[in-house]
């Protein structure tokens, strides 16, 4: 698979992770039962996919569809909330998801070397507030804590993250959807392994070495903000 660049969605891998994980949430905006479940998987894949929301794009008709299937039931929501679903309604979702999040500049640049703002779109609260999109937020979560596990099943992934972990870019997605909770003692697992993978690579003397070390650096230093971030939760 392609590798473009050190950062963790600098390669082809990690953004097929990503891509799957958006299909998914499509799916569950299509068959969503409860508008607030509904807004919830809208509000998601805003921060993840502009591309979804394209009418150009096999998805963006059926979000259309799903949400006006859902026209009757908007009333039960905040006026922010409709708000934003009346435009994607309107078919304006792909221009909401590109809206940049405000993402702290440094953290951006460990997913996207040469990116100040990231990839991600602005996090729309007034979608995620009942407790059904709490729940939803979570339950997307677990998605990326199973799929990042993955990645740390075999030991031979552990030192080529950057062509063979499709999970890795989700730690991405950690960083930005809220609120969720992940375990510290996963995180620190999945850092432990990591570290073994560089250490590997370090006494075959990898002829990309350098790039290794420069990838499992942010690496690194995003699971030391994912640990911040989720450590702060915790109190």
């Amino acid at each position: 698979m392609g590798t473009w660049d050190d950062g963790l969605l600098d390669n082809d891998s990690a953004l097929d992770g990503l891509g799957d994980l958006s299909h998914r949430i499509v799916e569950d905006i299509v068959e969503a039962s409860t508008v607030e479940r509904l807004a919830a998987a809208v509000g998601v894949l805003l921060q993840l996919s502009r591309y979804e929301f394209g009418l150009d794009t096999p998805n963006g008709p059926k979000i259309v569809a799903a949400v006006k299937r859902h026209a009757a039931g908007l009333a039960k929501l905040a006026p922010a909330a409709r708000e934003v679903l009346q435009r994607v309604m309107d078919g304006d979702g792909k221009d909401l998801a590109e809206r940049p999040a405000a993402m702290d500049p440094a953290h951006a640049t460990l997913l996207n070397r040469k990116s100040k703002q990231g990839r991600f779109g602005q996090r729309e609260a007034a979608l995620l507030e009942s407790e059904a999109a709490r729940e939803y937020v979570q339950e997307i979560a677990g998605r990326c804590v199973e799929a990042i596990d993955s990645d740390f099943q075999d030991e031979d992934t552990w030192s080529d993250l950057c062509r063979e972990a499709m999970g890795i870019g989700l730690l991405g997605v950690l960083m930005v959807i809220e609120p969720c909770r992940i375990e510290r003692a996963k995180l620190d697992e999945w850092r432990q392994k990591a570290r073994v993978g560089l250490d590997t690579l370090e006494e075959r003397e990898d002829e990309e070495l350098e790039f290794h070390r420069r990838y499992h650096g942010n690496l690194d230093q995003v699971f030391a903000v994912l640990i911040e971030r989720f450590t702060a939760n915790a109190r």
